[in-house]
């Protein structure tokens, strides 16, 4: 019994271990440009856009590596201690009320071997639910594996829209991919259209729409997603209006949605 009690403790400590390898990374020359202007360039004889854009500066991505849009050490940690903990508390309790169930001669025994059995399944029960809490313990939310800005939270969940997920969709474009896939994103924005009806307006675009933006590149209201094609894009963040002041440094009634274009995810992996 001891023995297995030391083998599973071997198991949990090898697996909990933490990987001693760290990654060579490359710095961009230019840390303080995040994006190149022009991001967005009419092709000739056709009526879509093709989103072009400058590798990213990759300080950006080490800024933000702790705000939740990776797996962080911080993260990992803690989700690793609450697998172990739920598991080793289960599995504590399941050996220490198992033992009387595994022994038939329960009531012809002493005290004292009672003690002992519940002491020596509590052990075991510690040892497997923490292995296999750890195991089963919460998984991160993954957000984008691209750099993002450092003055905001990361995009992650409901607040991008992921290559995957474009990919999937049955959309022909972005505009009609965030109108499926995101319809939360627009709901303010389409609730205020119906109370002014056809009322023409002159306000800027900000107060009266969702902003598109590629990288600093502002390119105009919401409609405007209508004229990018779905593969020219790699993913889709949007930003409320808080955020997206604290962005692009304006106010943004109804927020901005911005197009990180498929060449950055390219320049993204060749900088690594």
């Amino acid at each position: 019994m001891r023995a297995s009690v030391i083998a599973l403790s071997a198991a949990l400590a090898a697996s909990l271990a933490p990987s001693l390898s760290v990654a060579a990374q490359r710095v961009a020359t230019a840390p303080s440009v995040m994006y190149a202007t022009s991001p967005l360039a009419a092709a000739p004889e056709s009526s879509t856009y093709v989103v072009r854009m400058a590798p990213v500066a990759r300080d950006v991505a080490s800024r933000a590596a702790d705000d939740g849009s990776g797996p962080s050490t911080a993260g990992r940690v803690f989700r690793a201690a609450v697998g172990v903990g739920v598991g080793a508390a289960v599995g504590g309790w399941l050996g220490y009320f198992g033992a009387q169930v595994a022994n038939g001669d329960w009531a012809r025994i002493s005290p004292s071997e009672k003690t002992t059995l519940r002491q020596n399944y509590t052990k075991v029960g510690l040892g497997i639910g923490a292995v296999t809490g750890y195991f089963l313990r919460p998984k991160g939310r993954r957000g984008s594996s691209l750099p993002q800005p450092f003055n905001v939270p990361a995009r992650t969940g409901r607040l991008l829209l992921a290559n995957s997920e474009l990919r999937r969709s049955i959309a022909t474009n972005v505009l009609e991919a965030v109108e499926l896939d995101r319809p939360e994103w627009t709901k303010q924005q389409h609730a205020d259209e119906a109370k002014r009806g056809s009322e023409s307006t002159t306000l800027p675009v900000e107060a009266v729409s969702l902003v598109v933006y590629v990288g600093d590149e502002k390119v105009g209201a919401i409609e405007t997603l209508r004229d990018i094609a779905i593969p020219e894009v790699s993913e889709v963040r949007f930003y409320d209006a808080r955020d997206a002041r604290r962005r692009w440094g304006i106010e943004h009634k109804y927020g901005a949605i911005e197009v990180v274009p498929a060449s950055a995810a390219t320049s993204a992996t060749s900088l690594k």
